[in-house]
């Protein structure tokens, strides 16, 4: 090729190269871009940054009998797992429920998940369960009419559902298995003689939210108030009025009620009251009056579980006198004002709706898709299969019976998960009722937010100007792939899971940008140390890093996928969503980070770029002289050394004159200083050697007085003293190796920087252990004496709850008091509360609007009494020695409290209030018990729809069964390692990597319960994120251990190991030649007794001689071990090999934990500081990140170096003895073809 052709060729490379470079850059920079756009579209945020919902609900199980007091008679601990089902079947959502006594439930959520409060309390309301239509969309599980009629419940025809995968046309597909229950579901096939008639049937999940989901069309749906509006008329209400125009009057009247509401409306003197009307009413409601006076307060009065019954309701329950179902339900009837009237059975209403509604839905759904996607697939989420069932089918069927089971094909996995799992818990009778639901602002206020997103803003710059100083253009691009990672992370958790974003979200990021940092680091250090230290090529250096590094690469990655993958599986709500989110974050870095940044990175590389001009390579600190306060001083020098070679270049020498004088100066300064610490190293070494010298006069001295064969052991323990403090002065030769020789001699220096290290490693391996277990001990005692202090997401509260009258009943007693002898400001703080409600009772309000103003100045009396302890002590007329002591609390209130009662269908109006107060002593509940019973309020009076007062003790359920999942998990990551470990390493890795992922949850939970940290669902996460930390930390630090150990070859070892091989293998041949005695004197006596008869005594004497024979010989054996045993572990502490690696890894270690310590204290500060409400999850961050390094670094670390000596010295000995008995045998042999 000529000198022209190949220019043009490596002018071709090279444009391609850059072209490369700008398409992978580009993308990375679009996609981010985009990613960061759709998220800022889509995020929806968690509990502690938008608020949440708090729902009082009571229990009721349509299986147990009715109680006679007209209280809720299901089982609170029960009816949380199934209302868990339903409203979290896939365990994503950050929903918490918890127990309120026996029969009720409190059950809180993020404001982002449900549009409304209408909205969350109805889907905890769902009380559909499962349902089988015909293809009249009429209940098949249902025959006949009025007292004729007959009905199976579903648990007649399926004894359970699972989610499954079927082989369909062209891959598998995900379905749901439905167990049959006998011949009962046959037994609805249509009869004909082939028997091959196919089932038209649609499987329909909670009906009555299938109805609320209808006409609340408007606020499912996004966009502003007047599209919003436009569209429900467009494709609800019209054609809805259209079909009512044409109905029977029985269509037309549970239309009516079901659409009938009420809104609030001014009078013509200015008194807000309210107005009632049905959306059927085209006259009463018309679509502008909707969008501009009603839509606002409009609320439906009807509540649709009044029209559906429980999905295993039986033929009894609809015509005996006791049946639940036999009395007519009341509808709002048009004509009829705002009364309730008796209609029909529930059976023939609920027939009337399905008929027309899911009819309607079918006939407009395809409009629907098309213009309301979201919708459309809620609405589709109500329908597990709507098809036909072949009685004799096969997979190519959407739905057919096989070996006793119905499988029906659904979208995807996730219905076929959420399907079963509703499907299962709906045959279980429970039916949940919303006492109160309540809005609670979020913890953390706007302005936190905004600081908080600047503070990560700052923290971010802070780390890319950090890798583009140190590592240039690779750092910059390797921060680009990172930010790419993190949007694709943020969009699929929005996009595909619908997470709500959390505390746990921002540090799960961060510990995901922290692992991509770490593997690029580990890459560009690799590189750094190639091509300074070892001046091999900037290509050269790239392949040997990525061939070094790439294992530890992928092995730290699979370190945050195991567990991930593993919480996933096991756990739910935020522990699930924080693993939901590190499998995705792990997944996108070995996509971007392995292959694409490695990619990116080798193109880089080889344009040439960097040879050319090494500025753009990474910054060299790997240098002797290199520290941090000479950095800037070497960065001037490198600078003014490149421009007097510029100008070299250029035939500009005569420039250079002012430049080399100022170099002349800079390197000065640089040799001065190096000068200094190099003085101030050798005194300090000189101290640290005169000490030792001083310890080893002592100890001489010592032992010149010990007589050796009275003080043995103590003679002993001295002289190993005195052989580790000769080593260490280099009194004792002491082979190690080097390059040409395999023998090396390290200094003096280097020995005693080493047994520094040694003292501090083994000083926290003794310290550490210690201190855990004082906190364990101390959290335990804690535990029992003052008990776990619990944040408002762990139950730990006392609920008192009164609504109607009995607020009326308060406010009385308190307007009424005697305050002669109350504290100080309270009689002025009653007086302002009676004229502030006065002064508005007088001006122009109506009677529901001075209701709800008495509910909020009773709010506002108790908010003062519980802020002001002498207040509660005062009308609790508490004894001296036993008084209310301020806590947290909180008071709620609202307009709608319904609670249970049986002979109305419709939403009442009762205010009510809620005090939550954060203790469950019971010392100060009854403080607080009597403070409500001296103004009137007790809960021994009956409670009913109108007027009442409980108290509930509030205990953690979901969030105790995250605890234990949490725990279950733990065990799963243990189990999964030993499987990785196994495949990709030594034993060793695994008991040291056990340990560490053990004890550090478990010291972190006992240092929260020691300390007082409230436990919640923050500081699980804290919890959880030590466990990553103690694995990921765990793999990098046993990584670097392992490089070390695998650069030296088995003649290296050999040489290292060799007096501690010897002794192991002379215990090995010893045992071998004890064996062989043995067996020979075996022989011999089996030769004595083939060679004549032996009486029985005789037996007896030789088997005597033989057993006292191999008695001897095994004392022999294990008297030689012991002594061996002993000489190993002196020589073992002169081999200065492993405890050279482990204070370089231990340094590696602490300059590792110093960043990512750096990194997550940035973060942790920002919860505490700018985020105050969540203080806890930052000290509970900066705990887990401390603990978890700690204990690798002085825990795992130590035993794993331990181990290791073990495993190699025993490795080598088993193969020079393997060695040695084959060249023993080809002697033998030899000698066997000699004679």
């Amino acid at each position: 090729m000529s000198k022209k052709n190949k220019k043009k060729s490596i002018k071709k490379s090279s444009i391609f190269k850059f072209f490369s470079i700008f398409i992978i850059l580009s993308s990375l920079i679009v996609g981010l871009f985009f990613s960061s756009t759709a998220f800022a579209d889509n995020y929806k945020l968690g509990s502690d940054f938008k608020g949440y919902y708090s729902a009082l609900v009571s229990v009721d199980n349509n299986n147990n009998e009715k109680n006679s007091d007209n209280q809720p008679n299901g089982d609170a601990k029960e009816g949380a797992k199934v209302l868990n089902d339903r409203l979290n079947p896939m365990g994503s959502n950050q929903i918490i429920i918890e127990t309120a006594g026996k029969n009720f439930l409190k059950v809180m959520s993020p404001i982002d998940i449900y549009e409304s409060e209408t909205v969350f309390a109805n889907q905890i309301q769902r009380n559909g369960g499962i349902v089988l239509l015909n293809s009249d969309n009429k209940d098949i599980q249902l025959s006949g009419e009025d007292d004729k009629v007959t009905r199976k419940g579903i648990n007649e025809y399926f004894k359970s559902a699972s989610a499954t995968t079927i082989t369909g046309r062209t891959s598998k597909e995900p379905a749901i298995s439905y167990e049959l229950n006998g011949d009962s579901f046959s037994s609805l096939f249509p009869s004909d003689e082939n028997n091959a008639s196919p089932l038209n049937l649609k499987i329909m999940i909670d009906a009555d939210g299938f109805f609320n989901d209808i006409r609340n069309f408007y606020k499912l749906i996004s966009g502003d108030k007047k599209d919003r509006v436009n569209a429900f008329f467009d494709y609800i209400i019209d054609p809805l009025r259209t079909k009512y125009k044409g109905s029977d009057d029985d269509t037309k009247a549970i239309l009516y009620d079901l659409f009938y509401g009420k809104w609030k409306s001014e009078t013509s003197g200015g008194i807000s009251d309210f107005r009632y009307g049905s959306l059927m009413n085209d006259t009463e409601i018309t679509r502008t009056s909707f969008v501009n006076e009603i839509v606002d307060s409009f609320t439906y009065e009807s509540d649709t579980s009044k029209y559906v019954y429980d999905a295993n309701a039986k033929t009894e329950d609809f015509t005996t006198d006791e049946g639940q179902y036999k009395n007519k339900i009341k509808i709002y009837k048009e004509g009829q004002g705002h009364n309730l009237v008796d209609f029909k059975r529930i059976d023939s209403a609920f027939g009337l709706l399905t008929s027309n509604l899911v009819s309607f839905y079918n006939d407009n759904k395809a409009t629907i898709q098309n213009k309301q996607k979201k919708y459309y697939t809620t609405m589709e989420s109500y329908f597990l299969f709507s098809g036909s069932i072949i009685k004799n089918g096969s997979e190519g069927n959407d739905g057919y019976i096989k070996d006793n089971n119905l499988y029906t094909k659904v979208e995807n996995d996730s219905k076929a998960r959420i399907g079963a799992s509703l499907f299962n818990s709906s045959g279980k009778g429970y039916v949940f009722k919303v006492n109160s639901v309540a809005t609670h602002k979020a913890a953390v206020t706007n302005i936190m937010l905004i600081i908080g997103i600047v503070f990560i803003a700052i923290v971010t710059l802070s780390l890319i100007i950090y890798m583009c100083f140190f590592y240039r253009i690779l750092g910059l691009f390797a921060m680009i792939i990172t930010l790419s990672i993190i949007g694709i992370t943020l969009v699929t958790l929005t996009m595909w899971f619908g997470l709500t974003i959390g505390p746990e979200t921002i540090i799960a990021l961060f510990i995901i940008t922290a692992i991509n940092v770490e593997i690029f680091t580990m890459i560009f250090e690799n590189m750094k140390e190639s091509y300074f230290l070892k001046q091999r090529g900037i290509k050269t250096s790239f392949n040997i890093s990525f061939k070094e590094n790439i294992s530890l690469m992928l092995d730290i990655l699979v370190s945050l996928l195991i567990p991930a993958i593993s919480m996933f599986w096991i756990t739910s709500n935020t522990i699930q969503s924080f693993a939901i989110i590190l499998t995705i974050g792990s997944l996108a870095s070995v996509l971007l980070s392995v292959l694409i940044g490695l990619i990116l990175f080798k193109v880089t590389v080889h344009t040439n770029l960097m040879s050319k001009f090494q500025n753009l390579f990474a910054l060299n600190t790997t240098s002797t002289n290199y520290s941090f306060s000479t950095l800037f001083l070497n960065i001037k020098i490198n600078n003014i050394k490149s421009k007097i070679e510029k100008n070299i270049n250029k035939n500009n020498e005569s420039s250079n004159i002012t430049l080399n004088e100022k170099l002349k100066l800079l390197e000065k300064k640089l040799d001065d200083n190096i000068l200094k610490k190099e003085e101030k190293a050798k005194i300090k070494n000189d101290k640290k050697i005169n000490k030792i010298n001083l310890k080893l006069d002592k100890l001489k001295v010592k032992i010149n007085k010990l007589d050796k064969e009275k003080n043995a052991y103590r003679y002993q323990k001295i002289e190993f003293k005195i052989k580790d403090l000769n080593y260490l002065l280099g009194n004792e030769n002491i082979d190690i190796l080097d390059n040409q020789n395999d023998v090396i001699v390290t200094s003096t220096k280097e020995k005693i920087k080493i047994k520094s290290s040694e003292k501090i490693i083994y000083t926290g391996f003794k310290a550490i252990p210690l201190i855990s277990l004082i906190f364990i001990i101390l959290s335990i005692a804690l535990g029992f004496l003052i008990g776990v202090k619990y944040d408002n997401t762990f139950g730990g509260r006392t609920e008192y709850t009164l609504w109607g009258d009995r607020i009326d009943t308060v406010y009385d007693q308190f307007s009424n008091s005697d305050f002669d002898e109350a504290p100080s400001n309270l009689k002025d703080k009653v007086n302002s509360l009676i004229k502030e409600y006065e002064d508005y009772k007088s001006e122009s309000h109506s009677n529901d609007e001075k209701t709800f103003k008495k509910t909020e100045v009773v709010s506002e009396f108790l908010n003062y009494s519980f802020l002001n302890e002498s207040v509660v002590n005062f009308f609790a007329n508490a004894a001296s020695t036993k008084q209310y002591k301020n806590t947290s609390f909180d008071v709620t209130n609202g307009t709608s409290f319904a609670y249970k009662n049986d002979n109305t269908n419709q939403q009442n109006n009762v205010n009510w209030i809620t005090l939550s107060v954060f203790t469950t002593d019971n010392t100060q509940s009854s403080i607080i018990k009597r403070f409500f019973s001296s103004l009137y309020v007790s809960k021994e009076d009956e409670s009913t729809q109108d007027s009442g007062f409980i108290t509930k003790r509030i205990a953690p359920s979901t969030m105790l069964d995250l605890t234990i999942q949490l725990a279950y998990s733990v065990l799963a990551i243990v189990l999964a390692l030993i499987i990785y470990i196994i495949i990709r390493f030594k034993w060793t890795y695994y008991v040291a990597m056990a340990i560490g992922i053990v004890l550090v949850p478990l010291v972190l939970s006992a240092v929260i319960i020691a300390l007082q940290i409230p436990l919640g669902s923050l500081t699980i996460i804290g919890i959880t994120v030590s466990i990553i930390f103690a694995i990921t930390t765990c793999f990098a630090i046993f990584g670097k251990v392992r490089g070390l150990i695998s650069s030296k070859n088995e003649k290296s070892l050999f040489t290292y190991f060799s007096k501690e091989v010897e002794y192991a293998y002379q215990i090995r041949d010893k045992k071998r030649q004890i064996n062989h005695e043995i067996f020979l004197e075996k022989q011999a006596i089996k030769i004595k007794l083939s060679e004549k008869e032996n009486t029985r005594e005789e037996m007896r004497e030789l088997n005597l001689q033989f057993n006292k024979f191999v008695y001897e010989k095994k004392l022999e054996y294990k008297k030689f071990a012991r002594e061996n045993k002993e000489l190993i572990y002196k020589v073992a502490k002169e081999n200065n090999y492993l405890s050279e690696v482990l204070a370089k890894t231990f340094k590696f270690g602490i300059k590792r934990f110093m960043l990512v310590s750096l990194l997550f204290l940035s973060l942790s500060l920002l919860l505490i500081i700018a985020i105050n409400p969540i203080i806890y999850f930052g000290i509970s961050i900066i705990l887990g990140v401390v603990l978890a390094n700690l204990f690798v670094l002085f825990v795992s670390l130590p035993i794993f170096i331990f181990l290791e000596k073990w495993r190699i010295r025993n490795n080598l000995a088993r193969k020079r003895f393997i060695n040695k008995l084959v060249v023993t045998n080809e002697e033998q042999i030899i000698e066997g073809i000699n004679d």
